[in-house]
C-alpha cells in the first residue's frame, strides 16, 4: 500500500472534486487586494508605477498559488484545515492593507502579513508529514516558506535597499520552487480536475475587474463622454474576448494529469504560462481606467497598454501550447505571437490618435488572434 502514490490515498484526490465554499470564501481576499493593486496602478499609470504594480501583484498571485497547490493536494475540508485558511485570510487582510503604500509608511504590515501567510504555509506543510512517502517533499516545501517568511520577517528591521533585495530574493525563490521539488511531486501530484478549475476561478476573478476598472474609470471621469465610453466599451469587450479565448481556445481549465516528466513540464508552462496572462489582463483593467478619463495619453501611458495587451495575448498562447495537442506542435504559435508583437507596437496609435482609437485597434487585433485560433481548429477537424 505504502508503495503507491500518497494521492491514491486520499480523499483530497477523489475523482470529480470540485472547488469548495471556503476555497471561494478565501478568493474574496484576494479580490480585494487585487482590486486596490489594479485601482493604484490606475491611478498611477506610470513606468514606475508598472514595475510596483507587477512586482507586488506576483508577490500576491505566489501566495495564492501557495495555499491552492497545497489545498489541490491535502485539502481534506476538516477543521484545523479551515481554521489555518481562516488565519491566513487574516494575514491577508493585513497584506491588502499593506500594498496602498508597501514602499512607504505600510511597509512593515505589508511585509509581515506575507511572512505570516509563509510561515501558516509551512505549518500546513509539516501537518502532512505523517503521510507515506511524502515526508521529503513536505519537508522541501516547509523549508522553502520558512525560508521566505525569515527574509519577509527581517526585511523590516534593514534600511530599504537591503529590504528591496530581500524581498527579490524570497520572490525568486517562490518562482524556482516547482523545480526545487519537481522530482517529489509525482509522489502527491495536484488534482487533476481541481487545479485548473482554482485556477479558471482566478482568471475569472482578474476578467471582472475589468469591468470594475470601466465603471470606475467613468465615474471618475466627473461628467460622461463618448470618447470615454469607447474606452470603456472596448476594454470590457477585450475582457470577453480573453474569456473566450482562455475557456474556449485555449481551453485553459482542461484537466491537467501529471503522470511523467513530460506531462509535468506541461503542467509548469500551463501554469508560468499564467504569469503574462494575469499581469496582461491586470494592466489592461488599470489603463482602462486611467484611459478612461485621460482619452489623450502621452509619453508611456499608451506602450503600458498596449504592453499589457500583448502580454495577455502571449500568456493565452502559452496556455493553448500547454494545453491543446495541436497548438504543441512547431510553429503553430508563430501567429498567435505574431499578432501579440504586431498589439504592442499599439501604443503609437494612442500617441496618434487618442486612447479610443488604439483600444478599438487592439480590440480589433485580439478579434483576429480568436479568428486565427478557430479556423486552425476547423482544419484539425
Amino acid at each position: 500500500m505504502t508503495d503507491k502514490p500518497a494521492h491514491l490515498l486520499s480523499v483530497a484526490h477523489a475523482e470529480g472534486r470540485k472547488t469548495t465554499w471556503f476555497e471561494l470564501f478565501f478568493d474574496l481576499v484576494f479580490v480585494t487586494a487585487v482590486a486596490g493593486l489594479a485601482s493604484r496602478f490606475g491611478e498611477h499609470y506610470t513606468l514606475a508605477g508598472a514595475v510596483e504594480f507587477a512586482f507586488l501583484f506576483l508577490v500576491l498571485w505566489w501566495l495564492w498559488l501557495g495555499h491552492t497547490f497545497h489545498a489541490t493536494r491535502f485539502d481534506e475540508d476538516r477543521l484545523h484545515q479551515r481554521l489555518t485558511g481562516l488565519a491566513q485570510m487574516l494575514a491577508m487582510v493585513i497584506v491588502a492593507y499593506g500594498t496602498g503604500d508597501a514602499f512607504g509608511e505600510r511597509v512593515r504590515a505589508f511585509a509581515l502579513g506575507i511572512a505570516a501567510f509563509k510561515a501558516l504555509l509551512a505549518m500546513s506543510y509539516l501537518s502532512q508529514s505523517h503521510r507515506a512517502g511524502l515526508d521529503r517533499l513536505v519537508k522541501l516545501y516547509a523549508a522553502i516558506y520558512s525560508l521566505q517568511a525569515l527574509a519577509w520577517t527581517s526585511s523590516v528591521l534593514v534600511d530599504p535597499d537591503t529590504r528591496l533585495m530581500l524581498w527579490i530574493a524570497a520572490f525568486a525563490l517562490d518562482v524556482v520552487s516547482p523545480f526545487i521539488v519537481a522530482k517529489e511531486t509525482w509522489r502527491a501530484p495536484p488534482h487533476p480536475e481541481h487545479l485548473p478549475e482554482r485556477f479558471g476561478l482566478f482568471t475569472i476573478i482578474l476578467l471582472g475587474e475589468s469591468f470594475a476598472s470601466a465603471a470606475h474609470g467613468l465615474d471618475h471621469a466627473g461628467h460622461l463622454t463618448g470618447e470615454g465610453l469607447a474606452v470603456a466599451a472596448c476594454g470590457t469587450a477585450l475582457a470577453f474576448l480573453f474569456w473566450t479565448g482562455y475557456f474556449h481556445r485555449a481551453r485553459g481549465s482542461s484537466e491537467r494529469h501529471v503522470a511523467d516528466a513530460a506531462s509535468g513540464q506541461k503542467l509548469r508552462l500551463w501554469a508560468y504560462g499564467h504569469i503574462p496572462l494575469y499581469l496582461g489582463i491586470a494592466g489592461m483593467a488599470a489603463g482602462t481606467l486611467f484611459m478612461a478619463h485621460h482619452t489623450h495619453p502621452h509619453g508611456a501611458e499608451p506602450w503600458l497598454y498596449s504592453g499589457a495587451a500583448a502580454m495577455a495575448m502571449f500568456g493565452v498562447t502559452l496556455v493553448a501550447v500547454a494545453s491543446r495537442p495541436g497548438d504543441a506542435k512547431p510553429g503553430s504559435a508563430r501567429p498567435y505571437i505574431a499578432i501579440a508583437l504586431l498589439t504592442a507596437f499599439g501604443g503609437g496609435i494612442g500617441l496618434i490618435g487618442g486612447a479610443p482609437i488604439m483600444a478599438l485597434a487592439i480590440l480589433l487585433l485580439a478579434c483576429l488572434q480568436v479568428f486565427v485560433s478557430v479556423r486552425a481548429a476547423n482544419r484539425m477537424e
